[in-house]
């Protein structure tokens, strides 16, 4: 029987920097993946003279010298080598209804920059902003004492040191805006990124809120040229070349325990691999109820957790391959958030069915940044929103298609009437992606590509306080979206890499986890 210190359940953002960071620290590791390719959501297609990509719309905290970022650093770190384009401005924010455009703003990247917009757009929040960047240091210097903590956290410490800390990750975005004496207007404008956590601003935490904002406000976003499968080849290559062994178009179809805790997988090939420990992309209540061959070691406290949980952000896009070059369509940015109300609660809670009135739509064309990602004379687009429950159960596979393409007219329909884009005459090539396309390629519970929902009450600064303290099975541990870090490919990033650390201290350990 082969046996290896680590197995990795699927090679999704995660589970590949789980690998590389294991791999690196001299563990055997072996990665298995369902598909013929790396990366889960990090991946593109090719559709006629197109490529797009799969999910990545952009990436914050890579930057470059004395501004190089978190993510940046630990790709430094591991050695991965991958291209980065970094996008002009953070976004433009446009807020339409029935034709009447009661905002358009467009927000920069740099701190500087965004100082003097909001020092020229709403004046009277300037201290206001200058306290949302003071409260991200606090929210820095509060995980930071968890982390070197490792679970022996002492409450007075917390009080004297840290209590700001202690405000933040206990209340949602929207409050915590309004705690900065932010006016309404300028609290609407910063909520533009709300779609990128699937939720709404008064149910979001204010934690996962603000450390996203500041990384894309402070340290810009960037994409990679060769679009997001490089990033996941990248990081195979470098995992391989520490040792890491990939397994593709294979499955594991059991995880093995003794003595209560994980001792190895089967695989879909018949195959039994005996591992130390077991890092799993797939969600926690898939792994209980399919993978686990002993469901009654898992605590029971892991089951009530994961049922409270709601699934969070499930993706609809549709992929534009337009045969005119942007200035001929009228497009002059990367991200434009296009929305018929500045109120995210009305529009999370219409998402909820495929029928709701009010909408938000995140609009991207790659051309802005990489002018040369599609042939001259091209434009690559890339239309999304987002539903917050499972708005496609009721579909048919008989209406299926017909739906699809309702909802992508409507889409484009809209944006060439707020935006005055002229998309239709120009359509060469068109893709169209529902949580139904995301659930079969990525196996996530109803198509959601953000893990769990992001609340107050079970956001980034809860789950990583926790992370070390809830308990699973001995050996298990997960990775991914649903991470204790979140959804997004900056913080599934970073976690992988942190839980590969757990994995070498359970292991180097005792295993006592």
């Amino acid at each position: 029987m082969e046996k290896y210190d680590l197995v990795v359940i699927g090679a999704g953002n995660g589970g590949l920097m789980t690998a590389c960071r294991a791999a690196m620290m001299g563990l055997k590791v072996l990665v298995v993946e369902r598909h013929n390719l790396p990366g889960g959501a990090a991946t593109s297609f090719v559709r006629g003279r197109f490529e797009f990509d799969a999910s990545l719309h952009e990436i914050p905290d890579f930057g470059k010298g004395e501004s190089r970022g978190e993510l940046g650093r630990l790709f430094d770190e591991l050695g991965i080598r991958v291209e980065m384009i970094p996008i002009r401005d953070a976004f433009r924010y446009v807020v339409e209804k029935d034709g009447v455009r009661s905002l358009d703003v467009t927000f920069p990247h740099g701190k500087e920059k965004v100082m003097e917009l909001i020092e020229r757009i709403c004046p009277e929040d300037v201290e206001a902003m200058k306290r949302f960047f003071d409260a991200y240091q606090d929210m820095e210097k509060g995980l930071s004492y968890f982390g070197a903590a490792r679970g022996q956290i002492d409450p007075e410490v917390l009080v004297k040191e840290h209590p700001n800390f202690m405000r933040i990750m206990s209340v949602s975005a929207g409050e915590f805006l309004k705690a900065l004496g932010m006016s309404e207007k300028c609290r609407k404008i910063l909520s533009a990124y709300w779609p990128y956590q699937g939720t709404d601003m008064d149910t979001v935490d204010a934690s996962r809120y603000l450390m996203m904002v500041y990384g894309y406000f402070v340290n810009g976003a960037y994409v990679p040229r060769m679009r997001s499968h490089s990033l996941s080849t990248a990081i195979v290559n470098r995992a391989a070349a520490f040792g890491c062994k990939f397994l593709f178009d294979t499955e594991v179809v059991r995880v093995f325990t003794s003595q209560g805790r994980v001792c190895g997988v089967e695989l879909s090939d018949g195959r039994k691999i005996e591992a130390g420990a077991v890092v799993s992309n797939a969600f926690p209540e898939i792994v209980y109820a399919k993978l686990l061959d002993d469901p009654s070691l898992v605590p029971p406290f892991e089951f009530k957790k994961a049922n409270a949980r709601k699934y969070g952000f499930r993706a609809f896009s549709v992929f534009l391959g337009l045969d005119a070059p942007p200035e001929e369509i009228g497009i002059e940015d990367y991200t434009v958030f296009l929305s018929t109300t500045d109120d995210s609660a009305k529009i999370c809670e219409e998402s909820r069915t495929r029928y709701g009135r009010e909408y938000a739509l995140d609009v991207c064309c790659l051309n802005i940044a990489v002018p040369d990602c599609s042939p001259k004379g091209t434009t690559e687009m890339i239309l999304t929103i987002s539903y917050t429950d499972d708005a496609w159960a009721d579909v048919t596979e008989e209406e299926y298609m017909k739906v699809k393409r309702q909802i992508a007219d409507e889409l484009i329909m809209n944006l060439e009437n707020v935006m005055g884009y002229h998309i239709r005459e120009h359509i060469e090539e068109i893709e169209i992606a529902s949580p139904i396309t995301f659930a079969r390629y990525m196996g996530s519970p109803q198509g959601s590509i953000y893990g769990y929902s992001s609340e107050k009450w079970d956001g980034m600064s809860s789950r990583m306080i926790t992370s070390q303290m809830e308990q699973t099975v001995p050996g298990l541990f997960f990775v991914g979206g649903h991470g204790a870090s979140l959804s997004g490919y900056y913080p599934t990033y970073t976690n992988g890499s942190k839980t590969a650390l757990m994995v070498m201290g359970y292991l180097k350990g005792g295993q006592k986890r």
